[in-house]
């Protein structure tokens, strides 16, 4: 056959196929609600998987492997939900299926906030490895699939509409406003939408968006049918059930003073009483609490809390010191207690957990006086700009369950520090590890890491009483100076001074080892997944 005569003969048959599908007020708004389709529907991706990871966050934590999981089954969805776009665009290329695609994807996505309480438990039993990946693909593959089906829908669409005269032109166009959508909504999401509405308000207001683009698809292009028109009112009601669910579900728990989530958290405070009549007052990061106090009393509620003690035995004269961290802020205000003429800052990535400080953690009390100085920025960054020199510098920022954030735990970053100290100045690092056992190389690496750095250390367990392959609080405390005088002083104190108690906790070096241990470097360091294979293990 003349190859003149089949191209005719594949326009005509294209023609006849458009003709016979194509119910259209017109080409133009055909192709106009091709690309809005499109556009939207690559924008809502996005903004589904950047939200997505701050619902994932407060059960499995805001960690490389909640990203990893959350990124790679969208992926997934997204390379099934082309093809299947494709399969139906050459199996029904009518633009009523295009809008089931649309009007399923924003059921979904408004369901998402209803079912998201569902994971309570699931990190428990699958970990934080897999746990991502199995919550991704319960609550985010399916709109995933769905919205990426969209775009190579939407091309065979504008080519049939066109004869198949310009496929290239079509799946460029296509392409093109599909990948600017995405980029909207990746900036809407990460800088507008998730740290100014909220998680949930940011699944409603998207579901809610193609929810009036699918309709808009509805009313141009649904054939009249009786059929069709009860499902269409099943769909407007169980569409305007769910967003009404969604918007108008009960507030916070009477435990809950404040929940919001932010560029870097979800920020809660919690409040219980306590049997002797005070309150217990938390703030939880994500899945970790962060920090504690009681309210009408100066006590540490958390054994871990009353190290900062270390600084009055190894720095007797402190005028300055800086906390990597804030957390709820109890040991920068007993430092400030106890050293009421020091300058104490505390560097928090977090502007609003400074504000949740001020609010439910005192420190505004401490601010006023001239005695706590917050400072909103990353604490590297922070201490490669400063001036400042400290007599201590104190690492107690996490990011996850046990995991420190891996550029504030690499030799360069400890070096940093090194030149931030004051001569006879100390660093204390708080991380959460085992002494003995496989649990250890946590510990242990970021012993030997120290040990790249600083000549003297000095390590505490905050539980010695236990079996040293469980996992604890502990406390290292490395110098360039010799650290046993001040722990000669300490332990010539009487009983019941509270340094020469902490003196229990001491570890000699004969008690840890550092074979475990590698040295973390910017280049190199694995501490997320060193943190992730302790949780995986806990019982």
């Amino acid at each position: 056959m003349p190859r003149n005569k089949a191209r005719t003969s594949s326009e005509d048959r294209s023609a006849a196929f458009a003709t016979a599908h194509l119910r259209t007020p017109s080409q133009k708004v055909c192709r106009w609600f091709s690309i809005l389709a499109a556009f939207f529907c690559g924008a809502a991706v996005m903004v589904i998987e950047l939200a997505g990871n701050r619902v994932l966050a407060p059960w499995f934590g805001n960690s490389l492997y909640t990203w990893t999981g959350l990124i790679g089954v969208i992926l997934v969805s997204i390379s099934v939900g082309c093809y299947l776009g494709g399969y139906l665009a050459d199996r029904r290329p009518q633009f009523s299926v295009m809008v089931h695609l649309i009007g399923l994807a924003s059921l979904w996505t408004l369901a998402v906030p209803l079912v998201q309480s569902s994971l309570e438990g699931l990190p428990d039993r699958s970990g934080v490895l897999w746990g991502p990946v199995l919550a991704t693909l319960v609550l985010f593959a399916v709109p995933g699939c769905l919205l990426a089906a969209v775009s190579p829908f939407a091309v065979r669409m504008l080519s049939l509409l066109a004869r198949d005269r310009s496929i290239g032109i079509s799946a460029g166009a296509i392409g093109m406003v599909s990948t600017l959508g995405s980029v909207l909504g990746t900036f809407a999401a990460g800088f507008v939408l998730v740290p100014h509405l909220g998680v949930r308000s940011v699944f409603l207001v998207t579901g809610l968006i193609l929810g009036l683009l699918s309709a808009a698809g509805y009313w141009l292009f649904w054939s009249p049918l009786p059929l069709r028109k009860g499902t269409a009112v099943l769909a407007i009601a169980v569409f305007v059930g769910l967003l009404a669910v969604g918007w108008f579900q009960r507030g916070l728990p009477p435990e809950v003073l404040f929940d919001q989530t932010t560029f870097y958290h979800r920020i809660r405070v919690t409040e219980r009483p306590t049997p002797d009549g005070d309150r217990h007052r938390t703030i939880l990061l994500d899945s970790t609490i962060e920090g504690s106090q009681f309210v009408h009393s100066r006590r540490l509620p958390s054994l871990y809390q009353k190290y900062w003690q270390l600084a009055r035995m190894f720095c007797p004269r402190l005028e300055t010191a800086a906390f990597l961290g804030g957390g709820g802020f109890a040991m920068p205000e007993a430092l400030a207690d106890s050293f009421p003429h020091a300058r104490i800052e505390v560097v928090e990535i977090d502007p609003v957990v400074i504000d949740v400080g001020r609010r439910f953690f005192r420190l505004d009390e401490y601010e006023r006086r001239g005695q706590i100085f917050p400072v909103a920025d990353d604490a590297r960054r922070y201490l490669r700009r400063t001036q400042q020199r400290y007599d201590i510098i104190v690492a107690d920022a996490f990011h996850g369950i046990r995991c420190i954030p891996g550029h504030l735990i690499t030799r360069e970053f400890f070096e940093l520090v090194k030149t931030r100290l004051r001569e006879g100045g100390v660093f204390l690092v708080d991380i959460g590890a085992s002494i003995e056992g496989p649990d250890a190389v946590i510990f242990q690496s970021v012993l030997r890491t120290l040990q790249e750095v600083f000549e003297h250390q000095a390590v505490f367990a905050t539980q010695p009483e236990i079996d040293k392959r469980t996992i604890q609080n502990l406390f290292i405390v490395a110098a360039a100076h010799d650290l046993s005088p001040s722990l000669d002083a300490a332990r010539g104190l009487p009983d019941g001074d509270p340094l020469r108690a902490l003196l229990t906790g001491y570890l000699g070096p004969e008690e840890y080892t550092t074979s475990l241990g590698v040295v973390f470097t910017d280049d190199w360091n694995p501490i997320e997944y060193l943190a992730a294979q302790t949780v995986r293990k806990r019982p």
